[in-house]
């Protein structure tokens, strides 16, 4: 079994243990999960954290990677990226609580939170998860959105690939030279218009196929759980295709146990830990529960044949409800999308430079990543599917770690905001 395939064992235990810890109380108490969730929406700053966080994962992971996904898992692989985000949404509460809870005047994340609760290595592991932080920024924060509006760009406006990449760069660079405040209001601005456009093409596209949407769903169940899967025994059955694949898209789309989109939910600072947990959870509803869902389906629906290419099929699944007009759709919500992914990722890696360097700023990882963004159309999409899902996979051992360290204090920060019953006494 490769190393990728303990991937869903590791999402699923650390999830269900954490259901456990948090007695499943978004799943038993929904109202009132949602009731609290509505009213963290009303402060601003919160909000403006919450695009910022969805900056870093809508985008290339939800249409890119979830058709990819298929192309290489089956059909069954939806149904495992739905299943996913169950588990997610606990660990993405975990870990935007304990940002919260650990970040100080707006700087935070999970290398804060892996030195603080680790023990005496927790330095150590904090600058480890940092690197694999900057190396996370350049594969898939950089090269993969790259690549996208590249291969975008030529289908549309018929442009070379490594042509429109200096274009994106440049754009690129005028924001990010702005600061963390000008990333945030441009996310704030970009990711909600480009998101409901999406959810309403990828709707028109499933209701043109309503007719075999049955079918659809049929294979899902049924390849989601295949004979020949669950014939090798648990081991087999958690590193069998779809099942791998569908938690990898997942991972790759939202990033729960990652921990990266801390960074981002630390600057909810004055906020309540817990409260900005909900809007952690909030980010994989968006992200994974709705818009990966909604890809899947939409593809699949679509009838096109799915290639190894996630962008390719995409494409031509949106040829059948926008006709010659779809390169050029899918090149402004691929844009759109990746715009506020990469400027957002380079936000995360200056904060991971900080945490290193105790500097704002490093002018050799910023030639780098800008070198990632102009070269990213030359580079294999499987390749790069395989180095951010390895690179994943390790920060995800170093955060689940933490997390379950970290465990009482979630259950305490959990009780002090009234989503559980308390039975602890207070904390320092």
């Amino acid at each position: 079994m490769s190393i990728l395939g303990l991937l869903p064992m590791l999402i699923v235990g650390v999830g269900v243990y954490f259901l456990i810890k948090l007695r499943f109380f978004f799943i038993l108490h929904p109202i009132k999960t949602v009731k609290k969730t509505f009213l963290s929406g009303l402060d601003k700053k919160s909000r403006k954290a919450l695009s910022l966080a969805l900056a870093g994962t809508l985008g290339v992971g939800n249409i890119v990677g979830v058709a990819y996904g298929i192309s290489v898992g089956g059909a069954g692989c939806l149904f495992w990226i739905f299943v996913s985000g169950i588990f997610s949404s606990v660990i993405k509460y975990c870990e935007s609580a304990l940002g919260a809870n650990f970040g100080k005047e707006g700087r935070g994340g999970m290398m804060y939170v892996i030195t603080k609760t680790v023990g005496r290595l927790g330095r150590a592991f904090g600058s480890a998860y940092s690197v694999l932080c900057l190396l996370l920024a350049l594969f898939m924060g950089a090269a993969l959105q790259a690549q996208s509006v590249a291969v975008s760009a030529s289908a549309a406006l018929g442009l070379k690939p490594y042509a429109f990449s200096f274009i994106f760069a440049a754009i690129v660079f005028v924001t990010v030279s702005g600061g963390a405040k000008k990333i945030e209001n441009a996310t704030a601005r970009v990711i909600p218009m480009a998101t409901i456009a999406y959810i309403f093409i990828c709707l028109a596209i499933i209701s043109s196929g309503a007719q075999g949407l049955s079918s659809v769903l049929a294979a899902v169940f049924r390849e989601a759980f295949s004979v020949k899967s669950a014939a090798g025994g648990v081991l087999a059955f958690f590193a069998s295709s779809p099942m791998r694949e569908g938690f990898a898209r997942g991972l790759l789309s939202n990033e729960a146990g990652a921990g990266t989109s801390s960074i981002a939910q630390s600057r909810s600072h004055g906020s309540h830990p817990a409260k900005v947990g909900l809007f952690g959870m909030c980010e994989v509803f968006f992200d994974t529960t709705l818009l990966c869902t909604l890809t899947g389906l939409a593809v699949l629906c679509s009838g096109v044949s799915v290639t190894g290419s996630g962008i390719v099929t995409v494409l031509a699944a949106f040829a059948t409800v926008l006709g010659r007009g779809a390169p050029l759709v899918l090149f402004v919500l691929i844009f759109a999308f990746a715009y506020s992914t990469v400027v957002c990722w380079y936000f995360y890696a200056s904060e991971a430079i900080f945490f290193l360097f105790r500097k704002e700023k490093s002018t050799a990882f910023t030639v780098i990543f800008f070198a990632s963004l102009l070269i990213g159309a030359l580079v294999p999409e499987g390749f790069l599917m395989l180095s951010i899902d390895s690179v994943l996979f390790m920060m995800s051992i170093i955060t689940l770690f933490a997390l379950i360290k970290s465990s009482e204090r979630i259950v305490f920060l959990s009780e002090q905001y009234g989503l559980l019953k308390s039975k602890h006494s207070d904390m320092r």
